[in-house]
């Protein structure tokens, strides 16, 4: 068998088989346009520590977190309402991506600073560091603290906000509280919006893992390794 004789033999095998493949699925493709989608599972972010959800998605108000109870409360300007902000019990205030404590030029009688510890394993932080702590300024005619203020990056091809997942140790007028700010987005985790873009309805629910110490606890406890706390990416 010559050369070209066994060219068009394979040409004409793979012809037969394409063919065949086609017409298979022609024949089948109502089955697998019938078949159901598998249900959407919601991602989880699970932690041995406490996990906090905070809707920070208004462009008019901040949301302010008292992270030894739990309790949050709302604000419409940090330097109108100064008078409200001083007689409630708050630690840091979220607005979508911008982040004030309650010390420094947001609030004079407020005793909140803020050491930004770096990408370190949050389990990893259980004594109090020296460390610089930092209160929050103004800077360009915006109120923010320099050790949080960059908490995130941002992608310029999706327009989307990824956390450095840095670990915050934040002196309290309480105690001592470290933080990690784990996801920003409500219904997807992170790494969903590294290659498509979220929209700005699904920003802004900031998951935080965070554990308190009051003021005479001179360490963090050691993470039980259960239960876990399970936070869904979702509001």
């Amino acid at each position: 068998m010559n050369s070209t004789l066994k060219i068009f033999t394979m040409l004409l095998g793979s012809t037969l088989a394409l063919n065949f493949a086609m017409n298979f699925m022609g024949d089948n493709i109502e089955d697998f346009e019938n078949r159901p989608l598998p249900p959407i599972r919601p991602k989880t972010i699970t932690t041995v520590n406490p996990v906090l959800k905070v809707n920070a998605q208004s462009k008019e108000k901040w949301t302010l977190v008292d992270f030894s109870t739990q309790k949050t409360f709302q604000i419409t300007d940090p330097e109108k309402d100064r008078d409200q902000m001083a007689q409630k019990d708050w630690d840091l205030g979220f607005q979508r991506t911008k982040v004030i404590s309650n010390g420094g030029i947001t609030n004079p009688q407020g005793k909140v600073a803020i050491a930004n510890l770096g990408p370190v394993d949050f389990n990893s932080v259980l004594h109090i560091p020296q460390a610089e702590y930092v209160s929050d300024t103004r800077s360009w005619g915006n109120i923010n603290n320099p050790s949080i203020v960059d908490w995130y990056l941002y992608r310029t091809r999706t327009h989307n906000i990824e956390s450095k997942r840095n670990v915050y140790l934040i002196k309290t007028g309480d105690g001592h509280l470290k933080l990690k700010i784990l996801n920003y987005y409500c219904q997807r985790p992170e790494s969903d919006c590294q290659t498509s873009m979220c929209s700005r309805d699904e920003a802004a629910c900031l998951t935080l893992e965070y554990f308190h110490i009051p003021l005479e606890a001179k360490e963090f406890p050691v993470p039980l390794p259960s239960p876990q706390k399970t936070a869904k990416a979702e509001p």
